[in-house]
């Protein structure tokens, strides 16, 4: 993937300005962070572990950046505010979100805008690639597609390099919780 990157970038320098990197995230009222994009390293194991609900309440956020700024956030939930599932249904609700602030964006010609999201399966479905391949002809950048999004890598997707974990660090530091009175 990197090397597919340089050769583009050997091709047209400016390349990278007009590529938006998409990508969702949990944030749960537990405060726990997920460890798939969240790894940490240390030269000794833990001395305590801490437990943690297996279903906490949470949000899901989804974002697109780019050279040109960062479109979003959108949130997976209903018309209730309550949190829904990432699926094939729900990404493509948040696709047309997309696709029409892109179309408001000045200075940008979507004609010319590639567009990468990671691999997972509502991203993938074939009604969602057949609506970005609509909309990014040749310009689509994910799994089942040409260039294929290398899996597990997100030290190359701007939402999971950088932006998540300063927000994640900027939400938690207060240590939500869910009111009493609140729901789901």
């Amino acid at each position: 993937m990197c090397q597919w990157f340089c050769d583009k970038t050997d091709e047209d320098p400016d390349f990278l300005n007009d590529v938006w990197f998409s990508d969702e995230a949990h944030f749960l009222l537990s405060g726990h962070v997920n460890s798939k994009n969240n790894i940490f390293w240390d030269s000794t194991p833990p001395d305590h572990c801490l437990q943690r609900p297996l279903h906490s309440t949470k949000c899901t956020a989804w974002v697109a950046m780019s050279k040109h700024g960062i479109i979003g956030p959108y949130w997976f939930e209903d018309d209730n505010e309550h949190s829904m599932t990432v699926n094939t249904e729900h990404d493509l609700q948040v696709m047309t979100k997309f696709w029409a602030a892109l179309g408001r964006q000045r200075g940008i010609n979507r004609a010319e805008q590639w567009f990468q999201q990671d691999g997972a399966t509502p991203h993938i479905s074939n009604e969602s690639l057949t609506w970005l391949r609509q909309r990014f002809p040749d310009r689509l950048i994910s799994r089942r597609c040409d260039p294929e999004w290398a899996p597990h890598s997100p030290d190359l997707n701007l939402p999971d390099f950088y932006l998540w974990g300063y927000l994640k660090d900027n939400v938690y530091i207060n240590n939500p919780r869910q009111s009493p009175t609140s729901r789901q």
